[in-house]
């Protein structure tokens, strides 16, 4: 056996089967003095990972009926950057399927171990792992801080020094490049290594650089011939769709990301892509029917959001009159249930605006006349209760709705509305996002801006507790704001630098971090949510 020493390597066991989560437990002692943890629910897999760096995870796809599968856990770890790419995550499954292979493979797993299994084969599969991890440390390291001159330097080091692993050096150095936008270094990288075995990036790569450079007929040929080469590299089938977007042939993009599904039915993120897709073609009965599974799917995945059940009711809303009223209503319930079960869990006005809008169509196509009038006047009711608390993103939402489904004279006035709050309503930005120059939303009450600016004085005077009071009291009126959500994690995490026995507002700052920890990379907020996530780490004592 290889001569490594796992002896300070943190181990987390995730399996809801306790004989095999036991051997595995077991299995992990023998090879670490530190303490083993072990969990049966995938709940709690984040709030732990972001508790302590974890070296390696065994974890088991099934974890059990309305719980995240193996594949959604994975995802939602890579997501959310709560592990480094230093950690080992070794799936073990007894499902062989293609669609959960392909599955859990997208979201690239460090090995894969099918049961039943041999203690020696997992041991062979560990090592390799954690050989690989030692080999590339400095590599990973360099990527996880997002230093891409840094890691090309040391991949070109371990290039002359005949690393095991070099088609996975040129694929990050060439990813790195064209990110770096050296496109001409990267292409000769691509071409080197195109239609070399395990070198499908390769390929990605030469027709990426082609839709960078608007060669779209190049692009396409590039893209068919990997799927052609190789029907079951499902990025291939994404960046296809992509370019057919970029030729503004929607339906071609909608009818290469429904192969894809057929391939692998279980990607969240392709499906609500092809469900967009769907309803922008106009196929509303088959984007209804793709929303209905993105909702069922990402239930228990970084993808529930409300737009699942929203976009659902929208695409149903589109198509529901022609069928038969028995059908009609069959549906409409299904959308009622979704909307209800949306604001159960996402408590939010706007939403509950569009839920009665959108209900008043769906009645409407039922000829529920009576019924639809009722659910459009509580819909306008809340509306004009509550604009003033909204921002401009809801309400222009809100005016799709209306636009929609014919109240283009209230879609008018709520849109002039949206035009007068962006010029006459915009807040300072030093007032709003308090303790960062980042740029949020802009539209406040002013008892919101006044709680924001006590908040900024007092923590500027380092009265850490007073400042937590007000800033509460900003997100009791805009709970879902990111930017302040953001600024009370910072000051909740300097009340606990300075007061070690400041435990509850840790633990305010770390349930606040969950609830943001799935901001996609795109989000302006990003980076600042991943330096408040790093800071919590270092101070709770990790």
């Amino acid at each position: 056996m290889l001569n490594i020493d796992y002896s300070n390597k943190n181990f987390l066991i995730i399996d809801n089967i306790k004989p095999s989560q036991d051997i595995l437990t077991k299995f992990a002692m023998t090879l670490t003095k530190k303490q083993v943890d072990s969990t049966p629910y995938a709940q709690n897999v984040i709030a732990l990972c972001l508790e302590k760096n974890y070296d390696i995870i065994f974890l088991g796809y099934d974890l059990g009926d309305n719980q995240k599968n193996g594949q959604q856990i994975l995802e939602e770890l890579r997501t959310s950057e709560v592990i480094s790419r230093h950690c080992i995550v070794i799936i073990i499954t007894a499902e062989v399927s293609q669609a959960m292979v392909l599955a859990a493979l997208e979201h690239k797993p460090d090995s894969y171990l099918c049961k039943p299994y041999s203690i020696s084969a997992l041991q062979n599969r560990l090592n390799k792992c954690m050989m690989k991890k030692e080999t590339m440390h400095s590599i990973y390291h360099a990527l996880d801080n997002n230093n891409k001159k840094r890691s090309i330097n040391l991949i070109d080091e371990a290039l002359e020094n005949n690393t095991p692993y070099k088609l996975e050096c040129l694929g990050i150095k060439s990813r790195q490049l064209f990110d770096l936008k050296k496109f001409d270094q990267a292409k000769e990288i691509y071409s080197t290594y195109q239609g070399k075995a395990d070198c499908q990036w390769a390929n990605i790569g030469l027709g990426k650089i082609a839709l960078h450079n608007h060669d779209l007929a190049h692009a396409e040929g590039i893209f068919k011939n990997i799927i052609t080469q190789q029907p079951l590299y499902l990025p291939a089938y994404d960046w296809l769709a992509e370019t057919y977007r970029k030729k503004y042939n929607t339906k071609f993009a909608e009818n290469i990301l429904e192969q894809a599904i057929q391939l692998s039915p279980r990607s969240v993120r392709r499906l609500k892509e092809y469900a967009g897709l769907c309803f922008t073609n106009e196929n509303f009965q088959k984007a209804a029917n793709a929303y209905q599974v993105v909702y069922e799917l990402a239930h228990n995945s970084i993808h529930h959001c409300p737009s699942n059940a929203i976009q659902f009711a929208k695409s149903l809303a589109n198509y529901s009159a022609e069928l038969s009223k028995l059908e009609a209503k069959k549906m409409n319930n299904r959308a009622f249930s979704m909307l209800t079960q949306m604001n159960k869990n996402f408590d939010q006005t706007s939403l509950k605006v569009q839920t009665h809008l959108l209900s008043a169509s769906l009645l409407e196509n039922i000829q529920d006349y009576t019924f639809a009038r009722s659910k459009l006047a509580q819909g306008l009711d809340l509306l004009a209760k509550e604009q003033q608390n909204m921002d401009v993103e809801e309400l222009t939402d809100i005016s799709y709705s209306l636009e929609k489904f014919n109240r283009n004279k209230k879609a008018s006035q709520l849109l002039a509305t949206i035009k007068q709050q962006k010029q006459s309503k915009v807040l300072p930005r030093k007032d709003i996002n308090i303790l960062s120059s980042d740029k949020t939303e802009q539209t406040y009450t002013e008892k919101a801006q006044q709680a924001l600016a006590i908040g900024k004085k007092l923590y500027e005077e380092k009265q850490y507790s007073m400042a937590v009071k007000s800033l509460n009291e900003a997100l009791v009126m805009f709970p879902n704001h990111k930017g302040i959500k953001l600024n009370l994690i910072q000051v909740l995490l300097s009340c606990y630098e300075e007061d070690k026995f400041m435990i509850n507002e840790l633990k305010q700052a770390k349930k606040m971090i969950l609830e943001l920890i799935t901001l996609s990379k795109e989000h302006e907020l990003y980076d600042r949510l991943k330096k408040m996530q790093k800071k919590y780490q270092q101070i709770a004592g990790i």
